[in-house]
C-alpha cells in the first residue's frame, strides 16, 4: 500500500482562514505516478475505499486529486458514478503520437533558432542519462522502468526546453504523460524494444546537435511511429 504524509495548517489573510493540504498534490503526484507507470490500468474504476486505503487519504483529498487528474485527460469522469482510469484503444494512441509529432518538432524547430551552448548541454547530458538506463534496461526492464520513463522523458523536455513557450512546453508534457501510459502498458507485455529504441534517440540527438530541423524531424516522426506500429499490429 502506497501511504503519502498530509499536514494542514492554517494561515489568516484578510481575516479569513485558508486551510491549506499539503497532503492533495502527495496523492495527486502519487495517483499520476500509478496511472502513467500503469500500476493501475486503463479503464479499471477507481473505488474510493480502495483509494482510501491505498493511499491513506481521505474522501476530499482524493476527489480533488482526482479531479484535477481528470483535467489533464489521464482519468475519466463518470456522471454521477465516480472516476476510471483513461481506457486505451488504438485511435487515441493515433491522437496522441500526432499530437507528439507536432509539439516535438515545431519545439525543437525554435530550440535550434534559440538554443545556445546551454540548450546543446542540458540536451547531451539528458540523452547520456538515457542512454545509460537503456543499456540497464536490456538487462534488467523491471528493475530501471521507472527510471527509463524519467531519463525519457528528461530527453525529450530537454529537444524543446529552448522553444520560448512555457504554454508549448506544458501542453507537451500533458500528451507526453498520456501517451506513456501505453508505453508502460505495453513494456509490461511486449518487453523493452532494446536495441532500436536506443538507435532512434542516438539519431534524433546527433540531427539536433546539427541544427539539421529536417533530419531530426524525420527521426521523431520516426521513432513515435515505429511505437504506433507496435502497438497497433
Amino acid at each position: 500500500m502506497m501511504r503519502v504524509k498530509s499536514r494542514e495548517s492554517e494561515k489568516q489573510v484578510d481575516g479569513s482562514a485558508i486551510m491549506i493540504q499539503t497532503g492533495t498534490m502527495n496523492v495527486y503526484e502519487a495517483l499520476k505516478s500509478d496511472i502513467v507507470m500503469g500500476n493501475l490500468s486503463p479503464g479499471s474504476k477507481l473505488k474510493m475505499e480502495m483509494l482510501k486505503a491505498r493511499y491513506g487519504m481521505g474522501v476530499n483529498v482524493i476527489r480533488e486529486s482526482l479531479a484535477r487528474l481528470a483535467t489533464e485527460d489521464l482519468v475519466d469522469a463518470e456522471n454521477q458514478k465516480g472516476f476510471r482510469v483513461a481506457t486505451t484503444s488504438v485511435s487515441r494512441l493515433r491522437n496522441l503520437v500526432r499530437l507528439r509529432i507536432l509539439f516535438e518538432t515545431d519545439g525543437v524547430k525554435h530550440s535550434i533558432e534559440n538554443g545556445g551552448i546551454d540548450w546543446e548541454t542540458s540536451l547531451v547530458a539528458a540523452y547520456h542519462k538515457l542512454e545509460y538506463i537503456e543499456k540497464k534496461m536490456q538487462q534488467n526492464e523491471e528493475a530501471h522502468g521507472i527510471n527509463w520513463y524519467e531519463c525519457d522523458r528528461d530527453f525529450h523536455n530537454s529537444l524543446i526546453s529552448a522553444c520560448g513557450s512555457e504554454l508549448h512546453i506544458l501542453y507537451h508534457r500533458r500528451v507526453f504523460e498520456q501517451y506513456r501510459q501505453y508505453v508502460m502498458v505495453d513494456l509490461k507485455t511486449n518487453g523493452f524494444r532494446g536495441g532500436a529504441i536506443v538507435r532512434e534517440h542516438k539519431d534524433i540527438l546527433q540531427a539536433a546537435l546539427d541544427r539539421d530541423f529536417t533530419r531530426c524531424c524525420a527521426s521523431i516522426e520516426l521513432h513515435l511511429r515505429n511505437f504506433f506500429q507496435q502497438v497497433a499490429s
